[in-house]
């Protein structure tokens, strides 16, 4: 066993709500290095690393912090789904235009925010019976067969693959996201924060597999 699998101390880490590859990949990196102490704050919310004492941040979408150091992991899109019962009941969509006449969820980092779905070249403001800023139970709501929505590929991949879930106008695919780690610059010097940077992207093809629909 080499040295680093001996490091110790304590890592401080934010997480999006809801992003469940993660848990795996923290749990492999706590095994392979079982002293170091993994303390996790999960929020949509975009802290501050200084202020809040964060070492790193896994952060999604653009990077607006240009103090801080961005490690680029991944680009991917969200997938629009519903269930085959939904889809039976009231018609696969062949135009975004035609979500108006669909009861839809959306996710929304604000309990008074609209939601607009960009697909392709169209903006559609669907018609939503469902606002919240968590993505499991958008999940759970589609998988009912109450809503048509939008799901990241990690909660996606599985049920449209077992066809418990079917995509929906994938010739109008949603925006591309980022996925990124952030941190301060003066904590790329850790040890510890490095090896962490390190098995993450080392991590990251598994994450993939689990994202591939």
């Amino acid at each position: 066993m080499n040295d680093q699998a001996h490091l110790k101390g304590r890592l401080r880490l934010s997480l999006p709500q809801t992003f469940e590859p993660w848990w795996d990949l923290l749990a492999a990196f706590q095994r392979r290095y079982p002293d170091i102490e993994i303390y996790l704050y999960t929020t949509e919310r975009r802290v501050d690393l200084v202020e809040d004492g964060i070492d790193v941040a896994l952060r999604v979408g653009a990077i607006v912090h240009e103090a801080m150091v961005a490690r680029h992991l991944l680009s991917s899109r969200n997938i629009l789904v519903a269930s085959p019962q939904l889809v039976k009941r009231l018609g696969a969509p062949r135009h975004p235009d035609a979500l108006h006449d669909l009861p839809c969820a959306t996710w929304a980092s604000r309990i008074d925010e609209r939601a607009r779905w960009k697909l392709g070249g169209h903006v559609v403001e669907p018609r939503a019976v469902l606002a919240t800023n968590d993505y499991e139970h958008l999940c759970r709501r589609a998988l009912r067969g109450d809503v048509v929505t939008e799901l990241p590929p990690f909660l996606a991949a599985a049920p449209i693959r077992e066809k418990r879930l079917v995509r929906l106008l994938p010739q109008y695919p949603l925006p591309e996201w980022s996925l990124n780690l952030l941190y301060p610059p003066h904590r790329h010097q850790s040890t510890i924060v490095r090896t962490y940077l390190d098995f993450c992207q080392s991590f990251l093809r598994k994450i993939v597999q689990a994202c591939t629909v």
